[in-house]
């Protein structure tokens, strides 16, 4: 169904863009459309008219980015969601996508900068404090990735992954019975290897 609408608006703004070509909203509708039908060669071409015709629009950027972490270039991804940050340094999502690519590149330190100021600048969703969690889990500070996991429980009961995470911490500083209700629960919510470690590790 959503492919059938994307392309339709495909059409529209062929349309809009034969009628005028120096007018930068259908081309920048176009992109999000071609990536939102995986498109993405398409996609970068639209952004790229945007951003040459338009250099301060923060959100073509933001959006370019997305679309090369889509095709794992991450190093372009990062540099888009910088210039997007340059020119609007308060982008919050800006600094939660340029986390995540920082995480893809293996870049702990900058992801944690990055979630940090996400977080410090209003964002509150589930996945920044998920993905922070998983940082501090990286790197060792296991009682700072809990408090991240049960942030994101709270916002989302529902995120097997979370309790799977909080269960692994709990697990390395020696909870076990609080790392089995974890298993436990991400196991209901059909995160097979929970019940694969459940086996393993308490037999059970």
């Amino acid at each position: 169904m959503k492919q059938g609408l994307y392309e339709q608006a495909i059409l529209e703004f062929n349309h809009a863009i034969n009628e005028d070509n120096t007018w930068m909203p259908p081309f920048f509708n176009r992109a999000i459309a071609f990536a939102n039908t995986e498109r993405y060669k398409e996609a970068l071409q639209d952004f790229n008219s945007v951003i040459m015709n338009c250099p301060n629009d923060a959100k073509s950027y933001l959006y370019r980015g997305i679309v090369y972490e889509n095709i794992s270039a991450y190093s372009n991804a990062i540099k888009d969601y910088s210039q997007a940050i340059n020119v609007q340094p308060d982008f919050i999502t800006a600094y939660h996508y340029r986390g995540i690519a920082r995480y893809y590149m293996h870049d702990y330190n900058g992801a944690l900068a990055d979630y940090n100021k996400a977080i410090e600048l209003g964002l509150n969703e589930t996945g920044v404090f998920y993905n922070r969690g998983v940082i501090y889990q990286i790197n060792k500070d296991m009682e700072k990735a809990i408090a991240d996991y049960n942030t994101a429980i709270q916002s989302d009961p529902s995120y097997a992954k979370a309790y799977y995470n909080r269960a692994i911490a709990k697990m390395s500083l020696n909870r076990k019975e609080e790392a089995y209700k974890d298993f436990e629960i991400a196991k209901r919510l059909g995160h097979s290897k929970s019940g694969e470690i459940m086996i393993e590790y308490f037999g059970k």
